[in-house]
């Protein structure tokens, strides 16, 4: 289906519409939304935005066609789009009719300081956005390795994950819980330890938030939405396994630099996911398929419509 293959990236920069205007904004989700998952009525490539000076609040998701690349094209349009407006305004200003709210008497005078201390404030919450530590999940050569043929799996061979997975991802983790439990206790500070479990249940919760939007590929969606048919009750952490999961861990630092963890957490977080991905590289004969499931030619058909 045309359209449907995301023209922008996570952490791009853009111009994105908000009103009449195109404003800065920088790309911090990218899904792709069908009917069974849309927020907005509309299907396609969505993006959650943050806004260049503006508080978080404004942050939202919008379809595609609200964005524009940040280039010579869209600066063009950005200020034909200004001048239109200084028109217009022009055009309308001064009459202070009932359609001119805040220019009455002392109107005018604050709304120009009610609007410098909006300006301040996004200045420095956006001040504050930048801060925000990154997160940067460094995959090991040999996960590489699995993810490539994962890919090629997938996309080149026309081939699936046999699902239900043995062990599925809330096993694996469970696992995982119990083994640096009892083996690696003595390397970590009373806190880390302390947030093992938490930190489990997280990554499980983020794997079943995560999995329909983000970690899918798209010959991969008809295979999804059977098991959501057949499996309505059932978390997608008990039906799908480490290959999934390492998806997501490739995906981990952008979603976790957006939430409101502390530092001494997210570097936790990070030492934890670290841990797994040595763990699952000594369980890996166990953990991933060796060989994928091959698909029917309806099942290709259906995947491509």
């Amino acid at each position: 289906m045309a359209g449907t293959v995301p023209q922008f990236m996570v952490d791009e920069y853009v111009l994105a519409y908000h009103g009449p205007l195109l404003y800065e904004a920088r790309v911090i989700l990218a899904e792709v939304w069908d009917e069974s998952n849309t927020l907005l009525g509309t299907v396609g490539p969505h993006y959650f935005i943050h806004y260049k000076g503006w508080k978080q609040t404004w942050d939202e998701w919008v379809p595609e066609s609200r964005l524009l690349k940040l280039n010579e094209a869209g600066f063009a349009k950005r200020r034909a789009l200004l001048d239109a407006q200084a028109k217009k305004g022009r055009s309308t200003g001064g009459s202070g009719g009932a359609g001119s709210p805040g220019v009455g008497k002392g109107g005018l005078k604050d709304k120009k300081k009610d609007t410098k201390k909006r300006g301040r404030d996004a200045m420095e919450s956006e001040s504050d956005f930048m801060k925000r530590p990154e997160v940067k999940i460094v995959i090991p050569d040999v996960l590489k390795l699995v993810l490539v043929d994962d890919w090629e799996n997938v996309t080149k061979n026309n081939q699936l994950v046999a699902l239900p997975r043995k062990p599925n991802v809330r096993e694996l983790l469970e696992e995982y819980r119990q083994y640096a439990s009892a083996s690696k206790k003595q390397e970590r500070s009373a806190r880390a330890t302390a947030l093992l479990s938490e930190i489990i249940s997280g990554i499980t919760l983020y794997f079943d938030k995560a999995l329909g939007n983000n970690l899918l590929y798209r010959f991969e969606r008809a295979q999804y939405v059977e098991q959501k048919r057949q499996n309505p009750e059932k978390p997608m952490s008990e039906i799908y396994g480490a290959e999934h999961l390492l998806r997501l861990f490739v995906n981990f630092g952008p979603f976790i630099a957006y939430t409101n963890i502390d530092t001494e957490s997210l570097n936790i977080l990070r030492d934890y996911i670290n841990d797994i991905m040595q763990w699952m590289i000594k369980e890996q004969k166990r953990l991933f398929m060796k060989e994928y499931e091959e698909t029917t030619t309806h099942y290709q058909n259906l995947s491509r419509s």
